[in-house]
């Protein structure tokens, strides 16, 4: 073993000592016009007696020895290039040029990415054909954000919602797409058709692009933008880091917590412990068969069953919440396969680890409208309590993330990739309450302890490849396939519920005792292919033209089961607060037949959907002048949605697939034969769980992007684009997951909306960092899909379903300003004022269903917005973010840095049969970060996020008495973070 070890330290000292001997010379060449790397560019260093060409981005990597050497780049069509360098040992020089019209200031690019810093990432934005906006890896690094979700908040016309959900100029979260790696990413919300961001972790990621107007090479999924995540690339050079952090919440650290045991040891990992899966007694069943008695399952021998199958535990324990822990490392290098060095393997790992703890401390309130004149006279309208809580959550969340790059490069312009993302992302929560019941008078303490898992698994395997068959400028030819799935796993929630009366009996039944287990499994496979051919005008301007399509298959299948334990006897002390759980629905209990287990079965509470897409687009890229670009064309796509929604009892009838399923719904366009078949039993209002919806569309694309002087472009764009109605949203399904909680139900009629997008852009690039930008755009929506509220008699929740409004209009200005000061100071602010409006209704189809003049089969009868004109929904009229950075050393190796995000009103969810819209009162976050970077090896920092404590309130408005209610309101402490990390 000394024999080895010796031997791999001698190694081990000779690379380095070699390393040291030489210093490092890496870059990037770009073609000045169009912004577009340019590969197989000639690096030549006659000095050293060295030349390579640049790789598929444009990218050099070269050993030279220490000294003065002239760098030439020469690339066949354009004017050769010559650079001085001065190389020291052990150290890297950044050289990034341009051929063309002139060179771009050298930025400092560590690795293979041109757009990972906030100089380079700005460039990639002055030359794009499209508007967009980003935030950079360098960037990400300095802030104090630990997710894709923090991140992005900081970027113009963006606002993060609930801390994961992304609102793109003003437009709601299922609005976004998002794609990773240019790959359609499923979601992990049953409830939600985007993924939530925080499932990112802020170190993994490259950059994140936002692009506001609409390529035909892009998704036509495109409504207020596209999210473009980007993961780490390898580095050129062998690197590896480690880090550590550390975590302090205000409220919550060192304080009195409560937690459940849940899965032990796989719960530290975010994943599902096997104890708390389904139980083999029960999953052993097909899903037809429920675990109720039946002619061959007595009651005695399926609450024995469930004795040995299911976990006692019902109560919560107490510990000290402990700081929050982080934990990161990655390692890259590239491994050059021959001596020229044009064939080579570059490999980057990581993963990433955090484990935080939140206690929140809330109220909610929901209410029901009551109006003794008219409903149509909202003035007269006021609330009455359905449920008013106060409630306590502890929250443990984990997330672990893990990613892998592998590139192999043939030669000089072929190489394939392969990328790997699979984090998870969970909560432990416990959840307490007590509140009181406006409907039946009562008071009421509900407990609940409830486990989630997310997991994302996104593999793309692709390829780039160029050649020329004529000319000068290569063609490309690139391709990948991706395969995604998110997987949502929520097993084995409980719930406890006892009523105060005079004295505190528990609820017998619904949902005292329930078991709720949950299952959402969102699969993607897609293959994308896009070919580039350049050409020269007529003016001898280069160009490109490219063209390309893209093959989607989507499967999403939900699964709810629901146990209960009835008391079969009368009340005994047990049954009484504050008996735990454990006593009350302790086994004894349900083998002597004082309780019965069963499963609740009967009403829907499955479906299965899938979506196929194909798409095939045109797009040009050309100068009509010498600073005027076109980029445009058009995109066809074709999508075929379908959802079928069923009990499990009749699953049988659904294990085809999704072109066989059983029934054709009930989707006739003709209102009056679709209420004749309603009303004569033929069919059912909700299509018999059945949503369908084939849509096919030709989008345009234009937008023109004019140098009209030096550094400043002007852009204007127009498109078409869609949105299609999320798989869930078809599906006429809903549950509540405790005592009092909100409903959400899907419609199976929705369609598609339809958009019309135009854009006007200034922009000023003053230098490699400062930046000047102003905008306005205006949206036009044709059937937008909004959520809607509708009231249920004498429930105390509000039950909430999507409806196609008639139109909406969104328009906006968007303000971005970023500039150094004497070398020392750094300010960067950006804001935008949207107005928007939907109108939900015509007042001839509102009035006619208020006033009863509608048949009850009709589609209008379910649907009483209380405004038939407002606006959209979770838009805020101006946000606003400002961050400060003050640098005291010349070399800015300190930084103290000031961030602060704001939005203001907003709707949270919009009203239903005279309930006015709960709105989302202004709320700023001010943050502060201190960074040191020591050296080119170690960065340390320290953060304080939330300084001022911000309270988090949303009301509605009682219009008789003047008051507002609350809708709910909570503080999420003041945060307070120490990290370092070690880079090698």
């Amino acid at each position: 073993m000394k024999k080895y070890l010796a031997i791999l330290s001698l190694f081990l000292t000779t690379t380095v000592l070699q390393a040291q001997a030489t210093g490092r010379l890496i870059g990037t060449v770009i073609d000045a016009d169009s912004g577009d790397a340019l590969n197989l560019t000639a690096v030549i260093v006659r000095s050293a007696g060295k030349a390579m060409r640049t790789d598929f981005d444009g990218k050099f990597n070269m050993d030279l020895p220490p000294g003065q050497h002239k760098v030439e780049f020469k690339y066949s069509g354009y004017d050769p290039v010559v650079r001085d360098v001065t190389i020291q040992a052990g150290k890297t020089v950044n050289l990034n040029v341009t051929l063309g019209a002139k060179t771009l200031d050298t930025v400092n690019v560590q690795g293979r990415g041109l757009n990972k810093s906030e100089s380079a990432l700005l460039q990639l934005q002055k030359k794009s054909g499209t508007v967009s906006d980003g935030i950079s890896e360098e960037a990400i690094k300095k802030s104090p954000d630990s997710s894709a979700g923090d991140v992005l908040r900081r970027v113009t016309g963006i606002t993060l919602v609930g801390g994961k959900f992304v609102f793109v100029r003003g437009l709601g979260e299922r609005y976004s797409t998002t794609v990773l790696n240019d790959s359609v990413v499923p979601s992990t919300e049953p409830d939600k058709r985007v993924i939530p961001l925080d499932l990112f972790p802020a170190s993994v990621i490259k950059n994140i692009r936002i692009i506001k107007t609409f390529a035909p090479e892009d998704s036509g999924e495109f409504s207020g933008g596209i999210v473009k995540i980007e993961t780490k690339d390898y580095p050129d050079k062998m690197e590896a880091s480690m880090g550590f952090g550390l975590g302090y919440n205000s409220i919550t650290t060192g304080r009195p917590f409560q937690t459940f045991e849940g899965g032990g040891a796989a719960n530290i990992l975010g994943m599902t412990g096997s104890n708390q899966k389904l139980p083999g007694v029960v999953s052993a069943l097909p899903d037809a068969i429920p675990f109720a008695p039946s002619s061959n399952l007595s009651q005695q021998t399926v609450s024995t069953m469930a004795v040995s199958g299911f976990s006692n535990e019902w109560s919560s324990k107490e510990i000290t919440a402990p700081w929050d822990k982080s934990f990161n490392f990655s390692f890259g290098n590239t491994y050059k396969l021959n001596q020229s060095g044009d064939m080579r393997i570059g490999v980057l790992v990581g993963s990433t680890y955090s484990r935080n703890f939140r206690y929140r401390q809330s109220v909610e309130g929901r209410f029901q409208a009551q109006n003794a004149v008219s409903p149509l006279l909202t003035d007269f309208t006021s609330l009455a309590v359905l449920k008013r809580e106060d409630v306590q959550t502890w929250n443990e969340e984990v997330n672990f993330g893990n990613n892998a790059n592998v590139t192999f490069q043939l030669k000089e312009g072929q190489q394939i990739y392969y990328k790997l993302l699979y984090t998870i992302q969970s909560d432990k929560i416990v959840r307490n309450a007590t509140g009181a019941n406006g409907v039946d008078n009562f008071n009421y303490i509900s407990q609940s302890l409830e486990w989630t898992s997310r997991t994302l698994i996104n593999q793309t395997v692709g390829g780039t490849h160029a050649w020329t068959p004529f000319g000068d400028r290569p063609h490309k030819f690139e391709w990948h396939g991706n395969f995604a799935r998110a997987d949502r796993d929520q097993p084995d929630l409980r719930n406890q519920l006892w009523l105060s009366t005079n004295s505190i009996p528990r609820r017998a039944g619904n949902p005292d005792g329930q078991r709720y287990f949950s299952n959402t499994i969102d699969d993607v496979a897609s293959l994308n292919a896009k070919y580039t051919i350049p050409f020269k005008q007529w003016d001898g301007l280069q160009s490109k033209f490219k063209f390309g399509g893209m093959a989607l298959d989507r499967t999403k299948t939900f699964r709810f089961r629901e146990f209960q334990e009835n008391l079969a006897v009368a009340p005994s002390a047990i049954d009484f607060y504050p008996v735990p759980g454990e006593i009350t629905f302790n086994p004894i209990t349900l083998l002597n037949g004082d309780r019965q287990f069963r499963e609740r079965f009967g009403d829907n509470n499955a479906y299965n959907a899938g979506q196929k897409l194909h798409a095939y687009f045109a797009q040009l890229e050309m100068p009509i002048a010498s600073k005027l670009n076109f980029l445009g064309g058009a995109r066809y796509e074709d999508s075929s949605q379908s959802v079928a929604t069923f009990a499990l009892k009749d699953s049988y009838l659904y294990e085809t697939s999704l072109s066989q399923i059983y029934g054709s719904g009930c989707s006739i366009k003709n209102s009056v034969i679709r209420e004749y078949s309603i009303a004569n039993g033929i069919c059912q209002a909700d299509n018999n769980g059945i949503g369908n919806l084939r849509t096919r569309d030709l989008l345009p694309s234009a937008n023109l992007t004019w140098e009209f002087k030096e550094d400043m472009n002007l852009r204007l764009g127009y498109s078409e684009t869609v949105t299609r109605p999320d798989l869930r949203e078809l599906s006429p399904f809903f549950f509540t997951p405790y005592f009092g909680a909100d409903r959400v139900q899907g419609n199976s009629n929705l369609n598609r909306t339809y958009i019309h997008n135009y854009d006007l852009r200034y922009e000023w690039y003053m230098t490699a960092t400062d930046y000047i930008g102003a905008a306005i755009f205006k949206k036009r929506m044709s059937d937008p899909i909004e959520q809607i509220g509708i009231p249920v008699a004498g429930q105390p929740q509000v039950r909430y379903t999507y409806a196609n409004a008639k139109q909406g209009d969104i328009e906006g200005i968007e303000l971005d300003y970023r500039k150094d000061f004497w070398n020392h100071f750094r300010i960067e602010g950006n804001l935008f004022f949207i107005k928007s409006k939907v109108t939900v209704l015509n007042e001839s189809e509102y009035y006619a269903a208020r006033l009863g003049y509608v048949s009850i089969y009709s589609e209008l009868f379910g649907l009483a917005p209380t405004d038939i004109k407002r606006s959209l929904q979770g838009q805020s009229e101006r946000v606003f973010n400002l961050k400060f950075t003050y640098f005291p050393d010349k070399e800015k190796h300190h930084s103290l840095g000031l961030y602060y995000n704001y939005f203001s009103e907003r709707i949270v969810v919009v009203g239903g049969n005279g309930l006015p819209n709960a709105i989302h009162q202004p709320a700023g976050v001010l943050d502060f970060i201190y960074g040191w970077q020591k050296g080119e090896h170690l960065d340390l920092k320290f953060a304080v996020r939330n300084i001022t404590n911000t309270m988090f309130k949303a009301t509605q408005v009682d219009n008789v008495y003047g008051v507002e209610q609350t809708y709910f309101k909570y503080r999420e402490g003041i945060s307070i973070s120490i990290s370092a990390s070690y880079k090698m």
